[in-house]
């Protein structure tokens, strides 16, 4: 579908949805131990962590869609419970990289065959020392710290790099101690004690900083319903906004933001890498020279987002030079109206709608509807903070 947005000023209040990172873990480890998890969202992704958890009960074959957070969490879990796995994702999804599941696959002795878009392994996971990379993907880490605890021995997690993105991490132990398994921090891991149970219990998924980016930056938005306490990584994305000098108010409701930044900066994303496609939009609007750095994974995301935000920056009239894992962006040049391309994905997407404001003319966005994945009314709300598309 092609949205074609007409720009216009925007402005209002937005209450945020639920954080698509903490709906995943809390709706797992409510499934694990018989409790509840609310305020979940309706998101694709979502709705396929939901259809697996419900195969991983009946030993069914799972679909993981376009979610990896979703292929990640189960791998792991369907080994530990039931020694068998049979999972499917798009193709794109089932190119991103899982080589760190299968070195240990190898190592436990576990069969697995990649076929396209279906996994198979055969083989339950066993206590151990577990080596991971920390640098590809948390959600590895993640994956193992929801199913170790299942074991009847104890395990280690060992990173073998710095870890990046250890805000997920740190959401997934608040998520799992709540519902009554603890995990102990170790100097370069993890220690996780065998023989836990998921204990039945109550969560409530607070709103979601990753989804605030975009309307923090469309204009005077006030969004509501964010915890300033959270322990989501891109809670940072108040802190960067602040520094390019963008007006932001922590109020009694949420916070209120003016939407406009007037200052270039050197951000480092590694800990924040799904941050990048609306802060490439809000620096290509600030006179001067801004760098995003430590962005190299941004290549394995549901597109490679350092190649897709540039190429549509770049229709639009902005200058960017992208590199492995940087872009330098020269802003404050004059943005026009183009045809955009989403690639699929649903951040870039989300990301031009909130720089319309700054475009001189018409920009379509084809295959909008890819905001599905994580806000299926984006659109609505895009609207009803004054966005005029057709």
């Amino acid at each position: 579908m092609k949205v074609t947005i007409i720009p216009s000023p925007l402005g209002g209040t937005m209450l945020m949805p639920p954080s698509k990172s903490y709906s995943h873990r809390a709706l797992i480890c409510a499934e694990l131990g018989g409790g509840a998890a609310l305020n979940l969202g309706d998101s694709a992704d979502i709705s396929a962590t939901r259809r697996c958890m419900e195969a991983l009960k009946n030993n069914a074959p799972m679909d993981a869609g376009e979610s990896g957070s979703t292929l990640r969490f189960m791998i792991p879990l369907a080994l530990a419970l039931n020694g068998r796995l049979e999972i499917r994702g798009s193709q794109r999804l089932m190119e991103r990289p899982l080589d760190d599941y299968f070195r240990i696959f190898e190592e436990h002795g576990i069969s697995y065959e990649l076929n396209g878009s279906a996994l198979t392994a055969e083989g339950r996971l066993r206590p151990g020392d577990y080596r991971l990379r920390g640098d590809v993907s948390s959600q590895f880490v993640t994956g193992l710290l929801l199913a170790l605890p299942l074991l009847d021995g104890d395990s280690v997690i060992t990173l073998t790099t710095g870890l990046q993105s250890v805000g997920y991490v740190n959401m997934t132990l608040e998520v799992m101690e709540r519902f009554g398994v603890k995990i102990r921090k170790t100097d370069n891991g993890y220690f996780v004690k065998g023989g836990q149970k998921y204990l039945p219990a109550e969560y409530t998924v607070e709103g979601d900083f990753s989804q605030a980016g975009f309307f923090l930056a469309m204009g005077r938005v006030n969004c509501l319903g964010l915890n300033p306490n959270s322990a989501q990584g891109d809670r940072a994305t108040v802190e960067v906004y602040r520094r390019m000098g963008m007006d932001i108010t922590l109020t009694g409701e949420g916070y209120l933001s003016d939407g406009r930044a007037t200052v270039p900066a050197t951000v480092d994303v590694s800990q924040i890498p799904d941050f990048v496609p609306v802060l490439a939009c809000v620096m290509a609007t600030v006179p001067g020279e801004s760098r995003i750095v430590g962005a190299g994974r941004l290549r394995i995301k549901e597109s490679d987002r350092l190649a897709a935000i540039t190429q549509e920056l770049r229709r639009l009239g902005a200058d960017v030079d992208e590199g492995g894992d940087y872009l330098i962006i020269r802003g404050g040049k004059p943005l026009h109206g183009a045809v955009c391309g989403s690639h699929n994905d649903h951040r870039i997407a989300m990301a031009l709608a909130a720089l319309s404001p700054h475009v001189d003319g018409e920009l379509v966005i084809d295959g909008a509807e890819c905001v599905n994945k994580s806000m299926p009314d984006f659109w609505e709300r895009f609207e009803r903070l004054g966005g005029k598309i057709r």
